[in-house]
């Protein structure tokens, strides 16, 4: 892995697939068909979202698949890795669950493997499954999801006149 604070060299744009790279970029098409792809694993983004956030989702499949076609070129995981790090506090601002991050991510894939033969899949699924453990990780976050209601009227006192209990 390249480093360059401590002078090594940068990474090798040859050292893994450059024509699978070079078909994600050149695909026009493949954010909108990304945004699809979420939407059929998800069928509840388009209601949870405005048409405002949907359109942040599109334009930030640019982003994403600038990242995903370095790690798929160089075949380092990291390109995407460090990308989903610095997109948590963003989606986080934003009030996206890493949940639906996790859905928009696997539409990427789904979307990239199609654009395709079947031999590249693998190349494409790789990064994109570090990506996606690494959304994983910070889905444990509070925010991320509903909780377990029993455990929560415990934790507010149990009070039964209390309004703040639901």
């Amino acid at each position: 892995m390249s480093h360059p604070a401590i002078g090594l060299p940068p990474a090798d744009a040859t050292a893994g697939r450059p024509d699978v790279a070079a078909r994600l970029r050149d695909a026009a098409r493949l954010p909108a068909t990304a945004l699809e792809a979420a939407y059929r694993i998800d069928e509840t983004l388009p209601e949870r979202y405005d048409e405002l956030m949907q359109r942040k989702f599109l334009r930030d499949y640019g982003q994403h698949i600038t990242q995903l076609a370095r790690a798929i070129e160089t075949g380092e995981d990291r390109f995407v890795v460090a990308w989903g790090e610095s997109l948590v506090p963003i989606y986080r601002r934003r009030h996206v669950r890493m949940n639906d991050v996790v859905s928009l991510l696997r539409g990427l894939e789904e979307a990239a493997v199609a654009l395709g033969p079947s031999a590249d899949a693998e190349v494409i699924r790789e990064p994109v499954d570090a990506w996606v453990e690494r959304m994983r990780h910070h889905r444990r976050l509070a925010g991320d999801h509903e909780g377990n209601a029993a455990v929560r009227f415990i934790w507010k006192g149990a009070g039964l006149g209390d309004d703040t209990v639901v």
